[in-house]
């Protein structure tokens, strides 16, 4: 590869660098001659597209027209409106990068020979990842990889400085948070740990003044409708204010105070005109960002923990970003943790200028973009048995050749030289195990020749007499995983119950690669509609899949073979691997069909697990409801800790009110809602046995209450007692028997009712008409409900019972998903 390309695609700003091996150059926007590019799109009503800063400022007056901030967005399905046009996150993207490729020279951009980086916050997901991806294949690049923004921006600080230390770095964008602890080592350098925040970053700072300064200041001087921000003729005035927001905040970099100030073109009822004019001080807007700061610092102290390392044993925190350009948030990040803060790379480029160099270091000929390895061996001639090894890569300033000879040879000498400089080892003896260290004294390729000489001193032929070595800026060793991924599987071929089989687990060292054997609970004939669902889950909840963020599945159909039949129980293996940029590539083998389905060829569907957040009302009061259920039982059970329950039920019950949210509103209140999934299983896992304990006492209580008093038969009344002592058994165990058992008591009780109690079957349906949430048609539950009540009334068994089958057909299942997307493998 000639080329060595880095990117930092950025959700406010984007830079793109070259490294040739030596040197590393920023590339300005040829519009705009600066370092950063606005990852700003304007579409004019020709259709011509334009891009940068002018464009970026356009946004407050001619939004229709314009597209900010759609990194957000990636890995989701919401579309972003351009004028006349629809794109997609990725489409945006992949605008961005190709307009970023014109800032190289025509030598580069013209040829094939270039290998870019792109990076992705470590606290991207792996959907996010994958869109990225996909921008960079809509973009044209032909070799691309990603890269943690965290790493990059580590190789940027090891450029200006190749020292032994421990960084913290702390790199806060226009969207995320990004923290990495990291040691180097003679130039090594090993990721300790990671962590972050998804959505943290200088737009949040904006979103902080807009909420609790202008938007009150506006309120309280105009005469405006409840509601107004949501209305569409005020939006005009939340985009101007966030342009003027923007300006005031970089002015208060340098000043005490800025004015938020300018015309809006909004009247308000009165038919006033809306004019900004709004002063905030540095001490207002330190005071309002300090929560969000202190959250930041929180999460860098976590990292701390996770590394192992203490604050004295930190060399500095290395700041990175454009929001880390205000001093006030670096003294406060520097004072909490008690380390020296650092300024020596710029905050702006060094991720981009980190990336190119890395560039340099994978090797692009390899299918999965490994990197090159460190060592070399060069066979120079058979007839001698001559060959050399080396470390062909280094930031060391010499390096040592090894001689290795396959037999004994007396009187023959070597002598190397260095093309570059004309230095030269000398006369060497030629024999086994010789060494010769040679200086390296560039940066970039060192070459070397090698010359063998006879018994008589004249020169012997030989082939392969060159030896490169390139001394590098850094190396990066250990590289980690910011994210668990596990496949989900039944507990049992008899269960709905379902558990995590991880992959990877955050803290694993990347690239890795593994085998996992499964088996099939459902058969599946050649080209049928039916499928083997590889359920692919991110997140640290093992024993509750569906609290994890669901990143996509791979499917395996009857369409995709043309012969057999998959029997349940036939073996599935599932050979992984996951890239250093945490991408998942599947390959799935069913030995009894002999046939083999690599995730490369469609299998895999990230986009099942994508959201619209322009449609999300609807998923989000789902996610609320089964929260709120779940606060209700866990509060029902333990003795502490209902202060936390309580506020998790207030953001349970905002997520079933989203209409008059915008998209990062939606957007921050699911990232809330995954956390807070988090924060309830643990709470649950911290009281297993008493929550355990409470759900069955409330089952004995109900057959004590309401099934002993009825006329049935002695084998009923024991299968009772031997569930309840099956229960007691494994009330303390860590796995999910007793919630099975429970699961069959209670399929128990609806059959003992439904057999022993005429009346029974009308209570139950009654009941159920009064959950109308509880099922996915709306049209169908209502006329199910009219022919019901009628039925109940006329005391109509036989149809009460045929309705409670409709009734439970189109009832909502505890995955809130269709049949045919439920995992149905165990493990093998």
């Amino acid at each position: 590869m000639k080329y060595y390309v880095g990117i930092d695609l950025g959700t406010t700003n984007s830079v793109i660098s070259t490294f040739d091996g030596e040197n590393v150059r920023v590339w300005k926007s040829k519009k705009d001659q600066n370092d950063v590019t606005p990852s700003a799109i304007y579409i004019d009503k020709r259709g011509k597209r334009y891009y940068g800063k002018n464009e970026y400022i356009k946004y407050s007056q001619d939004p229709d027209r314009c597209a900010v901030l759609f990194k957000r967005f990636m890995g989701t399905s919401t579309k972003i409106n351009i004028g006349d046009e629809t794109l997609t996150p990725e489409e945006c993207s992949a605008e961005i990068l190709r307009e970023l490729y014109k800032n190289l020279p025509e030598e580069i951009r013209e040829t094939d020979e270039v290998g870019v980086v792109i990076t992705v916050p470590a606290a991207f997901n792996q959907m996010q990842n994958a869109a990225t991806l996909e921008a960079a294949k809509l973009a044209g690049f032909s070799h691309v990889s990603l890269m943690q923004e965290p790493v990059a921006a580590i190789m940027s600080v090891m450029m200006q400085s190749n020292t032994n230390a421990n960084f913290l770095i702390y790199d806060l964008g226009g969207g995320t948070l990004d923290v990495a602890i990291a040691e180097s080592i003679s130039g090594k350098v090993n990721l300790l740990a990671h962590g972050g925040m998804v959505m943290c970053g200088g737009r949040d700072f904006d979103r902080l003044l807009l909420n609790n300064v202008v938007n009150p200041w506006i309120m309280e001087n105009y005469s405006l409708p409840d509601g107004w921000q949501s209305k569409k003729e005020y939006k005009k005035i939340t985009r101007i204010a966030s342009y003027y927001i923007e300006m005031a905040k970089i002015e208060l970099s340098s000043d005490e105070e800025a004015t938020i100030v300018g015309e809006t073109g909004v009247q308000d009822l009165d038919g006033e005109d809306i004019y900004l004019d709004i002063t905030i001080t540095r001490e207002q807007f330190n005071e309002l960002i300090k929560p969000l700061v202190d959250q930041s610092i929180q999460a860098t102290r976590e990292t701390i923990e996770k590394s192992g390392l203490g604050p004295d044993e930190f060399d500095k925190i290395v700041f990175i970003g454009g929001p880390t350009n205000y001093k006030p948030l670096r003294d406060m990040v520097v004072n909490e943790l008690a380390i020296q803060g650092s300024i020596e790379v710029n905050p702006m480029t060094a991720v981009s200028e980190g990336a190119s160099i890395y560039a340099e270091s994978i090797d692009w000929e390899s299918s999965t973009n490994t990197r090159k390895t460190n060592k070399a061996v060069i066979e120079t001639d058979k007839t001698l048995g001559l060959s050399f090894k080396y470390i062909s890569r280094t930031n060391d300033d010499k390096a040592k050749i090894l001689v290795n000879l396959s037999k004994e040879i007396e009187g023959y000498t070597l002598e190397v030289t260095s093309v570059d400089t004309g230095w030269t080892s000398g006369s060497i003896k030629l024999a086994n195990k010789a060494s010769i260290v040679v200086p390296l004294n560039k940066k970039g390729n060192n070459t070397f020749t090698v010359e063998v000489y006879n018994e008589q001193g004249k020169t012997i032929s030989v082939e392969n007499n060159k030896i490169v070595i390139a001394k590098t800026l850094a190396t990066v060793g250990n590289i980690l995983a910011s994210h668990s991924i596990g496949i989900e599987v039944q507990d049992t071929t008899n269960s709905k119950e379902s558990t995590l089989d991880y992959i990877v687990r955050e803290g694993d060292v990347l690239p890795c690669k593994g085998q996992r054997k499964f088996r099939a609970t459902e058969a599946i004939q050649a080209k049928s509609a039916a499928s083997l669902n590889f359920k692919l889950w991110e997140g640290e909840i093992e024993d509750c899949a569906d609290d994890n963020r669901f990143i996509g599945y791979m499917k395996v159909s009857g369409q995709d073979f043309d012969y057999g039949k998959i029997m349940v129980g036939a073996e599935i293996i599932c050979d992984y691997t996951v890239d250093e940029s945490g991408g998942v590539k599947i390959e799935i083998s069913i030995p009894s069909i002999s046939e083999v389905f690599n995730s490369d060829r469609n299998f895999y569907a990230r986009e099942e697990g994508q959201m619209d957040l322009d449609n999300a009302a609807d998923e989000l009061s789902k996610q609320g409801k089964v929260i709120l259920e779940k606060i209700k039982d866990l509060g029902e059970s333990i003795e502490t800790g209902h202060e936390e329950l309580e506020s998790a039920g207030e953001l349970a019950s905002q997520a079933m009110n989203v209409e008059n949210l915008d998209r990062e509103d939606i957007q921050h209140l699911y990232e809330k809602l995954l956390s807070l999934r988090k924060k309830l299983n643990g709470i649950r896992r911290d009281n297993l046995v008493p929550i355990r304990k409470a759900q069955l006492e409330f089952l004995k209580e109900f057959y004590h209450e309401s099934i002993v008093p009825m006329d049935i038969p002695k084998d009923v009344h024991d299968r009772y007692e031997t569930y309840f002592g099956q229960a007691e058994s494994v009330i303390s165990a860590k796995h999910s028997a007793f919630e099975n058992i429970i699961n069959e008591i209670k399929g128990f009780n609806y059959y003992v009712n439904e057999k022993y109690d005429p009346i029974f079957v009308f209570k139950w349906l009654l009941w159920q008409l009064e959950q109308p949430e509880k099922y996915r048609n709306m049209d169908r539950f209502y006329a199910i409900k009219q022919q019901a009540l009628a039925a109940i009334d006329q005391g109509d068994r036989n149809t009460v019972c045929r309705l409670i089958e409709e009734l439970l057909d189109i009832k909502i299942d505890v995955n809130e998903e269709d049949a045919a997307l439920l995992a149905n493998i165990v493990k093998g």
